[in-house]
């Protein structure tokens, strides 16, 4: 689907769910989303990209309880704090994704789950994925797998080698109808389930999921090694603006 830049700004449908309770176990020290970007902490960096296309009211961030202060700090030194609504998590991330759904106003009938440990995420993708989620129910950004992709047993004997021409990476944003979402995860409740992302709990539910093709540099801060790759990303693009004007 094409995008228009006049269609960038019409997403009054849409609610936004920031999810920021991860544990940065892997990131080595502190809080990684509250580390400095470019200037900004990693968390408001999808904020930046997002905030101008949604309606006041319409942006939740779920947060853990004991980092509330921090994040509520980071958001008034941004200028967002009236933007943006903070919730507490829950113990899983299907748990925050819940309360965050119930914080949105009944006005946000397609919702977007956002992780905020992606900072290069564009308003160009999320309106992409809305556009998609109006016409399928869903519209999740991936990316195509590059590398060859082996399945192995506990003990890294390999089993198989599935053809990447079909493979995925997922990413987000991942967005979706608000009624299919929300029975997806009342599902997964129910069930006792537990699921990796948005998208596995809503094609449990039985609704079709439509990726939408991202840049492959929706980087994910996981590790201390990836800021200074998402810095360098981020000089990248404003050279290339710089250039185009």
């Amino acid at each position: 689907m094409t995008i228009t830049a006049c269609s960038m700004t019409r997403l009054a449908d849409c609610g936004l769910i920031v999810a920021a309770g991860g544990s940065s176990s892997r990131f080595g020290h502190g809080n990684k989303l509250l580390m400095e970007l470019a200037g900004l902490p990693v968390f408001c960096h999808c904020l930046q990209s997002f905030l101008p296309l949604l309606p006041a009211g319409h942006a939740v961030l779920v947060v853990p309880a004991a980092s509330e202060e921090l994040f509520a700090a980071a958001l008034a030194a941004a200028g967002w704090r009236d933007r943006v609504r903070l919730v507490h998590g829950g113990a899983s991330r299907q748990a925050s994704v819940q309360a965050g759904l119930a914080a949105l106003p009944r006005s946000a009938t397609i919702v977007a789950v956002q992780d905020a440990a992606r900072p290069l995420v564009t308003a160009e993708l999320l309106a992409r994925c809305v556009a998609s989620a109006r016409a399928c129910g869903s519209g999740v950004a991936a990316h195509r797998v590059v590398d060859t992709i082996k399945a192995a047993t506990a003990e890294g004997v390999v089993t198989a080698t599935p053809d990447r021409r079909s493979l995925w990476a997922a990413e987000t944003p991942q967005v979706f109808r608000r009624d299919w979402l929300a029975a997806a995860y009342e599902l997964v409740q129910r069930d006792g389930l537990e699921v990796t992302d948005d998208a596995q709990a809503v094609q449990l539910a039985g609704h079709p999921v439509q990726l939408v093709e991202s840049r492959h540099d929706n980087l994910k801060i996981t590790r201390a090694a990836d800021l200074p790759l998402a810095n360098f990303i981020l000089a990248q693009r404003c050279a290339e603006a710089e250039d185009r004007n």
